[in-house]
């Protein structure tokens, strides 16, 4: 299923570039590179950096009531994630993060995952909140430019919706812990769901009979595993539905899309100066909602492609408007990757630990 996946986001990033540089003037995109600022483009990596300290700072409070997690293993890890992300596919840094954070500080696997599903959903809601902020005042700022075509917004429409249905169901879950545990229980004692034992025996024969020696070593969750895995995961989803953190998770999470579309924004004005400021939001938040299409490592293609799009939409050429892509996409690479490996340094890493680690892991977070 991965590796169906894994081919089928390659196929996806393929078609994308090919529809990004087409009918593209190649000399006119290297004469637009060499002709922007490049003292904004390495202004542009403060806010960038401002970004990543922010994302730190919001996971952290995500893990409330747990307290005292350090900022330093926090960023460190989003660093690494972010890395693999870039170079590995099928999200494999969302995986790494659950796992290294629980490496270097006190909290459980599953409540690691929840809170990245609750960064997933919040981002959602900005990238949402961003995009009908562009329909609001493209108009007025940037009144020259088209507006956004059908297309886009109807997949802002359906990732809004589902990111609105996604908090509703963590408010049902929080609320109705008890219940849900019950529910979940008698679901699996209807099913019969098999225990360890079971399982290991199962998965040694079907080992034999396909000869694949791996499958002797396949993870297995039995009800009591699955009903600790969902407490964790239900109490790591609680801080993003209550009164209490709700609001100030919202206002973190604003600033944290404050600053990216800053960076987009100051690459922006390096390749065009009278690009205004809701040119910088549209690309973030187009771009944004694109990276839940699957796509190769990086996104590599589907960024390029949307992006192109977006800010011809700006009355940029598309030439111009594929170099600022490129180059913005480039700069975040570059950025994540050597934070990223410098990050494995001071966490001790190599990407072979992280592999094992991760691999070897028989039994599910706790």
């Amino acid at each position: 299923m991965k590796k169906t996946r894994f081919w089928i986001g390659i196929g996806i990033s393929i078609v994308a570039l090919i529809f990004a540089f087409r009918k593209i003037n190649v000399a006119e995109v290297w004469t637009a590179l060499v002709g922007a600022d490049h003292r904004l483009l390495a202004l542009s990596v403060l806010p960038l950096l401002l970004f990543l300290l922010l994302r730190a700072l919001r996971w952290r409070l995500l893990f409330y009531p747990q307290r005292g997690l350090h900022i330093r293993n926090l960023f460190a890890v989003i660093n690494i994630g972010y890395l693999l992300s870039n170079i590995f596919p099928a999200r494999l840094g969302d995986v790494a993060r659950a796992y290294l954070i629980g490496d270097t500080e006190r909290v459980s696997r599953a409540t690691a995952f929840s809170t990245i599903v609750a960064e997933r959903v919040l981002d959602a809601l900005c990238a949402v909140g961003g995009f009908f902020l562009v329909m609001l005042v493209s108009g007025v700022v940037a009144p020259s430019s088209a507006p956004l075509p059908a297309w886009m917004v109807r997949s802002g429409l359906v990732i809004g919706a589902a990111a609105l249905a996604a908090v509703a169901v963590f408010i049902i879950l929080v609320w109705q812990r008890e219940w849900t545990l019950h529910l979940l229980d008698r679901i699996l004692l209807a099913f019969h769901w098999p225990g360890h034992e079971t399982m290991s025996l199962f998965w040694k024969k079907l080992a034999r009979r396909l000869r694949l020696p791996f499958l002797a070593r396949m993870p297995w969750a039995d009800r009591h595993d699955l009903g600790n895995m969902a407490g964790s995961l239900i109490d790591g989803l609680g801080g993003i539905t209550t009164l209490r953190l709700g609001p100030p998770l919202l206002l973190w999470s604003i600033a944290i899309w404050t600053s990216i579309t800053i960076f987009y924004w100051v690459v922006l004005l390096a390749f065009d100066p009278q690009q205004p400021w809701v040119a910088g939001l549209a690309f973030n938040s187009v771009t944004a909602l694109g990276l839940s299409v699957p796509s190769s490592p990086g996104a590599i293609g589907v960024f390029e492609a949307l992006g192109r799009e977006t800010m011809v939409l700006f009355g940029m050429t598309p030439e111009a408007a594929l170099s600022y892509t490129l180059t913005a996409h480039a700069i975040v690479y570059i950025v994540y990757t050597t934070l990223g490996l410098l990050s494995m340094v001071q966490q001790n890493l190599t990407y072979a630990e992280i592999q094992k680690r991760i691999s070897t892991e028989v039994k599910p977070p706790s």
